[in-house]
């Protein structure tokens, strides 16, 4: 199908600034997606103490654990507490809701020893995948996820008759206009699956909230609890007692809710004590999420040890659907295979959003003699190398600041942002090329995060070579995820230095055109 002119041309222009506006958001949100797909190892590499093989014994006492967490401070009564299991550490994470904010413990069931959380690696860079730090960030990604929508409809439509030409053809040795596009067109067409599904469940996922915020207002007249229970989200409200009452064995909780939801085995994923101590005081149990399968949970009073809630009765259409596609958008089946595939297909998409942003600037302004058009090329480097550099000073400063360091985990997350803000200022110094500035920073990064694997083999029992004899399997995973990420920044450094950049010079504009090949 031919499109007529000024329909190619309305086309083009909408897949062109749809891209180009949500670029760099998309970038940040692709990269830390990678991440966000090794955080469950992320967590267990950041932390050596949590080198330990999980437990094949008896599913640990979540009394004991409570107990454990009661020896940091008296928990006053009204207290909030949550217990996450893993399956790749036996530690337990006890958050502790307090007014001042959420204190993390680690807890060895088998020692008893508690840790205080001492690194955020793995949940700042999840976090960073939907801007969680921002205000209206969840709802932000959506939009940016929208954006993708657009820009993926509007590019395959207005190169739906060249695909079977364009399929294959990549021209490394040309000029960047030409091996730029070849290359956006080649992983575009690869990873148009997997992106289209990726930016349509992020959108539904991210946005449902918002749509469920006006649903409510225009439909229930305010009352949002009707959509918060047609959604299957639904939460139990019971107020307070305000007078003391002795709480059941945590056990006996647990076990009386895995006896109230069929299906329900094993050790659960999450325990939350709500109202702790007071008469009205219940627990939240969460039994692990089955991929691509129904929720478990149930509520359970944890005075008399009555069931009021459980996701038997609360179970709905919407919740199977969005669950359905959290699991798809997550890569949460033939997790082996899936997570390798998701980060190449993460990486590439990553490589797309570079290249559209230099077609842009290659069809508009060759010679960069605009200053929009110079500051769009050093952002676009500042913020995809740098984000690169940024993440590798993350790395190697989660082994490198002390471990007794107070609040350690805010030293890490700042000198990552630091690190980041840093390489987009440094992109932005017109005195550089960007080709050269981004190839620094690609070997920075790659510098980084050998030095991080080779330094854990040197000085870490647990290591790439050793972890898996050792029972660790996240760990040797993470390092091998770390080796593979130096190995792709050092290559893509190599590959920005080795091509020679031209330096034109028009209208008295200072050199700079540092993509563009002579």
């Amino acid at each position: 199908m031919k499109l007529s002119p000024r329909t190619f041309r309305i086309q083009f222009d909408l897949h062109a600034w749809a891209g180009v506006v949500a670029s760099l958001f998309l970038f940040v949100i692709f990269f830390c997606g990678v991440f966000a797909m090794f955080r469950e190892e992320l967590e267990v590499w950041q932390e050596p103490a949590l080198h330990v093989a999980p437990p094949s014994e008896s599913p640990p006492s979540f009394d004991l654990m409570l107990d454990r967490v009661r020896e940091q401070g008296p928990l006053p009564r009204g207290a909030h507490v949550g217990m996450l299991t893993h399956e790749e550490t036996r530690f337990i994470t006890a958050y502790l809701f307090e007014p001042t904010g959420m204190r993390v413990l680690w807890l060895d069931p088998v020692t008893g020893t508690s840790l205080p959380e001492r690194s955020r690696l793995a949940s700042e860079l999840y976090w960073m995948h939907f801007f969680y730090r921002v205000p209206w960030g969840m709802e932000f990604t959506g939009l940016v996820s929208v954006a993708l929508l657009v820009a993926l409809v509007s590019g395959l439509w207005i190169h739906l008759k060249d695909l079977r030409a364009q399929w294959w053809r990549f021209r490394p040795t040309a000029k960047p206009r030409f091996s730029a596009s070849d290359a956006h067109k080649v992983l575009g067409i690869f990873g148009l699956p997997f992106t289209a599904m990726l930016a349509w469940t992020g959108a539904v996922l991210c946005l449902a909230g918002l749509v469920a915020q006006g649903f409510g207002s225009v439909v229930y007249r305010g009352q949002a609890d009707r959509v918060t229970k047609l959604r299957g989200y639904s939460v139990p409200v019971r107020e307070a007692a305000g007078k003391d009452a002795p709480m059941l064995s945590l056990d006996t909780v647990v076990d009386r809710a895995r006896a109230s939801v069929p299906g329900a085995e094993g050790t659960p994923r999450y325990v939350e004590l709500h109202d702790y101590g007071d008469a009205r005081g219940w627990a939240g149990v969460y039994f692990q999420l089955s991929p691509l399968g129904p929720d478990h949970f149930a509520h359970v009073d944890s005075v008399s040890g009555e069931t009021f809630g459980s996701s038997v009765e609360s179970r709905t259409p919407n919740f199977s659907f969005e669950r359905l596609l959290f699991d798809l958008h997550a890569g949460r089946f033939a997790e082996a295979l899936m997570k390798p595939l998701y980060a190449l297909l993460a990486l590439a998409m990553c490589a797309v959003l570079v290249t559209g942003n230099l077609i842009w600037l290659e069809r508009r302004d060759p010679l960069r003699t605009h200053r929009g058009n110079r500051v769009l090329e050093r952002l676009t480097v500042g913020v995809s190398a740098g984000l690169a550099f940024g993440t590798a000073v993350y790395c190697a400063a989660n082994r490198v600041l002390p471990w007794a360091l107070v609040r350690r985990g805010d030293w890490e997350f700042g000198l990552f942002l630091g690190a980041w803000a840093l390489a987009v200022v440094i992109a932005l110094v017109p005195r550089g090329s960007s080709r050269r500035v981004g190839s620094v920073l690609s070997a920075a990064a790659a510098v980084l995060f050998g030095a991080v694997v080779v330094g854990d083999v040197v000085t870490q029992d647990a290591n790439l070579f050793t972890a898996l004899s050792r029972g660790l399997p996240p760990v040797f995973m993470a390092e091998a995820f770390l080796a593979a990420m130096a190995l792709g920044c050092g290559g893509l450094a190599w590959g920005l230095r080795r091509r020679k950049t031209a330096e034109p010079v028009s209208g008295g504009v200072a050199p700079e055109g540092p993509l563009v090949k002579a």
